[in-house]
């Protein structure tokens, strides 16, 4: 006579209502809701990465996060530098955004096109946050945090700075995501136009913002005790607003970085101005681009 096996199949879809109970409710616990469960069934890249995170069995940085730091060394600014040197209390699920880094070895360990040399060594990446410790991380915000009588610092500060009722230093903030930014200016980009600095620019770049190339600069001098651009302006893509402080409309810059302090500058788009270089930021590859916003805010 032929025994009928008792073991059950292993498969998730098997388990017991009370088995499903407790761990809907361990998830629950820990702030797990409904429209989390829902985008595990509706995004399969999320519930993918979410199993990953789960396997991985804790909070260390995931294979990608490892490799990218053992090719970039020092030029890398990871969450828990975050978390050391500003006290960054991230989510669960930041924590699972950031825990893909976007490029390649194939990238990282190529020839840079804007300079000849390796990706790795002249560039800097780093994780850009949108908040911190529950505010906007605007250029004000850096100035907050990095007063006058410290370094680093800001050549000017608000309400003197010509800049402190800009939106662009105000409101504007970076997007929760990776960034991976030339160090210095481009090569050869000095006296252009805005226009024909931007030309220069592979396919596969980008100007940055000045609060995204402002804040590559204090954490490169944070992680190395590098001031980059110590004698010119690297150009960005806000354009400041003409004000009362008789700041004429133009294209903003960021540089001048010496023991004064980290400066921004208002340029009129002309091509007579040959200490205006231009900065750059690599673009997500398109693959890693998110559907939807990756902003998070901290809890």
């Amino acid at each position: 006579m032929t025994m009928k096996s008792t073991t059950q199949p292993s498969g998730l879809w098997n388990i017991t209502f009370g088995e499903l109970g407790a761990t809907l409710k361990a998830l629950q616990d820990h702030g797990v809701t409904r429209e989390h469960l829902a985008r595990l069934r509706a995004e399969p890249d999320y519930a993918r990465r979410v199993a990953k995170f789960m396997l991985r069995g804790g909070l260390d940085a995931s294979i990608h996060q490892k490799l990218a730091r053992e090719i970039m060394g020092k030029n890398i600014w990871l969450p828990e530098d975050w978390v050391s040197f500003y006290g960054w209390r991230p989510s669960q699920e930041q924590l699972l955004e950031a825990a893909e880094f976007p490029w390649g070895e194939d990238t990282l360990n190529f020839t840079c096109p804007l300079c000849g040399k390796v990706v790795k060594d002249c560039h800097f990446t780093f994780l850009g946050l949108d908040r911190i410790n529950g505010e906007p991380l605007t250029i004000l915000k850096w100035q907050e945090l990095y007063p006058a009588t410290g370094q680093p610092k800001f050549a000017l500060y608000a309400p003197s700075a010509w800049y402190s009722k800009q939106k662009f230093a105000k409101e504007t903030t970076m997007d929760f995501r990776w960034y991976l930014l030339h160090q210095s200016i481009v090569p050869r980009s000095e006296g252009k136009t805005h226009n024909e600095q931007k030309a220069m620019l592979p396919p596969e770049y980008e100007m940055p913002s000045a609060i995204v190339e402002a804040t590559k600069d204090i954490l490169v001098f944070r992680k190395m005790g590098v001031r980059l651009n110590p004698s010119t302006w690297a150009a960005c893509t806000d354009r400041a607003a003409d004000t009362k402080t008789k700041i004429n409309a133009g294209y903003v810059s960021c540089g001048y970085f010496d023991e004064d302090g980290l400066d921004l500058r208002c340029e009129p788009d002309n091509r007579h101005n040959y200490s205006v270089g231009l900065a750059a930021s690599r673009k997500l590859p398109e693959a890693r681009r998110p559907v939807s916003s990756t902003r998070q805010t901290e809890p």
